[in-house]
């Protein structure tokens, strides 16, 4: 059977017994979700706190961009293999519960730094933890459904992604507020606003950890194609045998990692180009991530399922063909409308965008992830595009910021140059993978079948 062949329903009928109950799976699936939002919320809110640590801290933005990408991305990206090694061989319910406690703390200890290499060792920690959860989480999720029901189980867990972006807007933006006007009585009143947002934010995250130890048990693991050995030589030599599928993907997905990262600029893009306070910023764009970005995560998972139901293996793959090129002419362009409502508009339509290729692409992975590699696999792939949408994106745009449109307004040139230039160039090579990807799909189906 090729990649565009319908899949044998009675089969697949055959092989969903032995699963959880569905009840059971999907308040899994909403648990590790919360924890992805927390993920996203103690990562994000940094994005409103640039105004008030550039003056407490004196940094440049080429500075703010460092502790926004590179400085968290770093840990981030170079834990993320040792981690999907560990959710490939341990109880990956417990590598989840531990990380989420480890980053809050770090989350929590960011409300006390008192110089830019403080701040800079807490971003270090909470990418070390939060390296952990895509992993070992979305492996799990894998081994709870059967595998027509992936898709959307995988999008409904990348809801977190753009519920905790949202959050971190609306949230942040409120906990500000409150926090600069409460101060002096929060603690001993010996905090900053800033340091107070860090605080509240980072610690639900060790209520979540709880439940999830309370709630979840480690799945049996499935799909494991036609050889169980997991051995780290075996997994490199899986993908060298397939990087016509996965580099083009991993490496092309960096495309919504750019973005997502290099919009941590937003508010700083409204207040310098059309004088707009944080708070408003941050209303309205919280809104549109709440609202879009979970529209966009299940319309991309319904779209994917349904193609996968008519017979087309690569499914989730080729949502990526029409939603990347179509984020990186809208979003990438979106700094540049006259004003700051059109932009919104933009931002709107990037935001469901955005959200229906994250789930398509991690949905792209588990389709052709062996289950002995599956969590290495979403490293590995967590990790290169992250790498490339964290070390480019917000230091990019500082960078230009500082040396080239160094206008009160010239963000937006920044933003624009970067989103164009670098994600344009990221999609074209995504676009290339799309037929190794389906012989890859077709060869790992083909040997489930054969066992």
């Amino acid at each position: 059977m090729d990649a565009d062949e319908k899949p044998d329903v009675a089969q697949e009928a055959a092989a969903e017994t032995g699963y959880p109950r569905p009840l059971y799976a999907w308040v899994a699936v909403i648990l590790l979700t919360v924890a992805y939002a927390l993920s996203l919320l103690d990562r994000w809110v940094l994005t409103l706190l640039v105004a008030p640590i550039k003056t407490e801290l004196q940094i440049s933005d080429t500075a703010v961009g460092l502790l926004m990408g590179p400085v968290f991305a770093l840990v981030y990206v170079l834990s993320g293999l040792p981690f999907g090694w560990a959710a490939d061989r341990f109880n990956r319910r417990n590598l989840v519960a531990g990380a989420i406690s480890f980053w809050s703390g770090m989350t929590v200890l960011s409300g006390f730094a008192r110089s830019f290499w403080q701040l800079a060792l807490c971003r270090f920690g909470i990418g070390f933890g939060e390296a952990a959860l895509t992993p070992s989480a979305t492996s799990l999720i894998a081994d709870l459904f059967p595998r027509r029901k992936v898709n959307l189980a995988v999008g409904v867990f990348d809801l977190g992604i753009y519920t905790g972006m949202g959050l971190s807007y609306l949230i942040g933006g409120a906990l500000l507020t409150w926090a600069t006007a409460n101060h002096a009585t929060f603690l001993g009143g010996g905090l900053a606003p800033w340091q107070i947002v860090f605080v509240l934010v980072g610690a639900p995250g060790f209520l979540v950890s709880l439940l999830l130890l309370l709630v979840i048990r480690e799945p049996v693991r499935r799909n494991k194609g036609t050889t169980s050995s997991s051995s780290m030589k075996d997994c490199f030599a899986y993908i060298k045998r397939h990087r016509r599928a996965f580099l083009p993907l991993a490496v092309g997905m960096g495309t919504v990692a750019l973005f997502g990262y290099a919009f941590t600029w937003l508010p700083t893009l409204f207040s310098r180009a059309w004088g707009w306070p944080t708070a408003q910023m941050s209303m309205y764009y919280g809104v549109i991530l709440l609202t879009f970005g979970p529209l966009g995560t299940v319309t991309g998972g319904l779209i994917a399922g349904r193609l996968y139901s008519r017979g087309h293996a690569d499914a989730p793959y080729r949502v990526l063909t029409f939603s990347l090129p179509a984020l990186v002419i809208i979003g990438g362009t979106a700094a540049l409308w006259p004003t700051p409502y059109m932009a919104i508009t933009a931002l709107a339509a990037s935001a469901f965008l955005s959200s229906m290729s994250t789930s398509g692409g991690i949905a792209s992975v588990v389709f052709v992830a062996p289950a002995q590699y599956r969590g290495r696999l979403l490293a590995l792939y967590t990790m290169i595009n992250s790498m490339i949408g964290t070390m480019i994106g917000p230091v990019g745009v500082g960078l230009l910021n500082d040396t080239v449109f160094t206008s009160p307004d010239g963000v937006r040139w920044s933003l624009a140059t970067i989103l164009l230039g670098v994600g344009g160039s990221l999609t074209l090579f995504l676009l290339t993978g799309r037929r190794g990807y389906g012989q890859a799909v077709r060869e790992l189906e083909d040997a489930e079948k054969a066992t």
